[in-house]
């Protein structure tokens, strides 16, 4: 094997030798998000093995052209056509059309579940801009990146689009001033995170009471530079944040924190939320997304073939 097709060789003996343990979709999924460096690569060896065969093709005599001449044919036209399919769908459609994406995290159920496997429209975003009720994926903030996993992309719902002013109180959702009906909504365990099926009062009442409130706030830095950032407020009232720059366990800080309004979504930036509300880690605790960080809008699941649906019904946002 020739040094250069190394890294294309142990790609794809490390993705075939895991599809007996997480199946087809884990697979297409891998494929689907194969770099673009082993793509080129890929891509290289089928043409100059198109090339050979072509000239063998050519250079047969037509009296010799049998059974090895046949396949000599079947397979150049098999290495043209992936050729064509890999430049098409790995230069223009994925980085511009559509791409797929798996879902990691109990964040978004029930409209998303673990496993589920999305469809995101990625031109819809380079015609236009988010809408609030979107469901969308995209590259975390530095302050949401996950060390362990710092590539990965995230998916959450769009709740607020710059210039609106979002705020949580007692577990429901105001934008601008005006309560928002959010059908998608869900309560999870909050220990562990997932869906309680069919929560009893008690339950509910437990994951409102136990959920902070949210506003938007612009705050000046020691350093002298401005934000818009997120803080959030127990039920006694008391407000904190997760930035560690800032001191919430000062007393003149948390006086300043009351007093300060809602501050809007500033231009360029989003707020992306999960509709697992008690089970999310979103822009609640790292703050807002800035623009060229969004890749795409979810569409539709495609798998599991149980769960294919459109999920641009469930992105409405009722006002």
């Amino acid at each position: 094997m020739l040094s250069w097709l190394a890294p294309l060789q142990d790609s794809l003996f490390n993705l075939f030798a895991q599809q007996s343990d997480q199946g087809m979709a884990y697979t297409i999924d891998k494929i689907a998000r194969m770099p673009i460096s082993k793509i080129l690569i890929f891509a290289t060896a089928l043409t100059f093995i198109r090339l050979a065969l072509h000239n063998y093709i050519i250079k047969t005599p037509i009296h010799l052209r049998t059974g090895g001449y046949n396949a000599a044919r079947i397979l150049n036209d098999i290495s043209d056509a992936l050729i064509y399919a890999a430049i098409v769908v790995f230069l223009i459609v994925r980085p511009f059309g559509i791409q797929t994406f798996h879902i990691p995290s109990p964040s978004m159920v029930n409209t998303l579940k673990v496993g589920d496997y999305i469809v995101a429209n990625k031109f819809v975003y380079r015609a236009g801009d988010p809408k609030a009720g979107d469901i969308v994926v995209f590259k975390p903030p530095p302050r949401g990146v996950d060390p362990r996993n710092p590539s990965s992309d995230f998916i959450k719902r769009c709740l607020g689009t710059p210039g609106q002013v979002v705020e949580m109180k007692s577990f429901q959702l105001y934008r601008d001033g005006k309560a928002v009906t959010e059908p998608y909504k869900t309560i999870s365990d909050n220990d562990q995170g997932y869906l309680v099926p069919e929560p009893d009062e008690t339950e509910k009442q437990n994951a409102i009471d136990n959920q902070p409130d949210f506003k938007l706030v612009e705050w000046t830095f020691e350093d002298g530079h401005q934000e818009t950032i997120p803080v959030l407020s127990d039920k006694n009232g008391e407000f904190f944040a997760t930035y560690q720059e800032i001191a919430f366990n000062n007393a003149d800080v948390q006086a300043k924190l009351r007093e300060l309004p809602a501050a809007p979504v500033p231009k360029g930036y989003y707020l992306m939320i999960g509709d697992n509300r008690n089970g999310s880690n979103d822009g609640r605790y790292w703050g807002l997304v800035p623009r060229e960080n969004i890749i795409g809008r979810a569409e539709f699941i495609w798998l599991p073939l149980s769960r294919m649906s459109s999920v641009r019904k469930s992105a409405e946002v009722k006002n």
